[in-house]
């Protein structure tokens, strides 16, 4: 246990495009839009702060790491996900484009990160970090497509 640099970076990656919404927030967000239910917020939020400060004290686990198939596919993810921000600005910030499909993944924007971090617990070993992203999947999941059916009925 300690400071990891390359899990904070892996954090920090994965997490960077989502402060875009501070600064350019959606457009044309439908009226009653939210989460799935207080369930699901929960396990989202202790799925985000325990992914980002499991990567962050996790020395032990990427000091030995190989850079190999595991962290190249966790770069393709992240590389694919960034395009997806790209696209909704582009696109003019519409919220709808937040939940787009990408060809047969079903809202890519939620999926990928979690991906991502999955791919960050098998890479690192990390049993901890692979609890944290099961809350994620199902807490951040469960909310998007929410958001995903709402928007699609509007």
């Amino acid at each position: 246990m300690g400071f990891s640099f390359l899990g904070t970076l892996i954090a920090l990656i994965i997490l960077a495009p989502s402060f875009l919404m501070i600064k350019f927030p959606p457009e044309n967000v439908p009226a009653g839009v939210r989460d799935a239910g207080p369930v699901f917020t929960i396990l989202e939020r202790v799925g985000q702060l325990g992914c980002i400060s499991i990567l962050v004290i996790s020395k032990d686990n990427f000091q030995q790491v190989d850079f190999g198939i595991i962290a190249a596919l966790i770069v393709m993810l992240i590389a694919v996900y960034y395009g997806l921000w790209i696209r909704y600005l582009v696109k003019g910030r519409q919220f709808k484009i937040l939940w787009d499909p990408l060809g047969s993944i079903p809202i890519p924007m939620a999926v990928l990160p979690v991906c991502a971090f999955g791919l960050a617990a098998i890479w690192g070993r990390s049993i901890w970090l692979s609890v944290a992203v099961v809350c994620l999947a199902i807490g951040h999941l469960a909310n998007s497509w929410h958001s995903y059916k709402h928007t699609e009925n509007q």
